[in-house]
């Protein structure tokens, strides 16, 4: 948190199979891009995300993973996203697949609602603290 004053610490995924998952899929290149749930925001679970700020991904035991940089936010709907944002999540190969995997997610928090807001986020990769040896 020192070196990356204001950072927000949150983790990709509810479990910790699943948040290694998608962090390694994040450090491989193929995950770009994620999405939050305002209902989320809304209740405190998560912070807002802003274009600029860089946060801090933990890994499956908590641990820091990887600082991430916001680069573009567009405000949609699970029913709303687009197949070139669902793809750019790395986490499936179609738009379909993406629908069906964020039906589950969603629905395992209590959130889902095929008109619920979202927040689609690009961001790049700025620190890898497994590279850098400090994990």
């Amino acid at each position: 948190m020192a070196r990356y004053p204001g950072a927000r610490t949150f983790s990709f995924g509810d479990s910790p199979a699943l948040i290694a998952e998608l962090t390694g899929l994040v450090r491989k290149g193929v995950k770009r891009a994620t999405c939050t749930a305002v209902a989320d925001i809304e209740a405190g679970r998560e912070a807002a995300p802003e274009i600029g700020r860089r946060d801090i991904a933990l890994g499956p035991y908590g641990a820091p993973a990887l600082v991430i940089e916001t680069q573009e936010l567009i405000e949609t709907t699970w029913a709303g996203m687009t197949e070139e944002m669902a793809l750019a999540e790395g986490e499936d190969d179609s738009l379909e697949s993406w629908r069906a995997g964020h039906r589950r997610y969603y629905t395992r928090q209590g959130i889902f609602a095929e008109d619920m807001q979202l927040i689609w986020e690009r961001f790049t990769v700025i620190e890898d603290f497994e590279e850098s040896g400090d994990v």
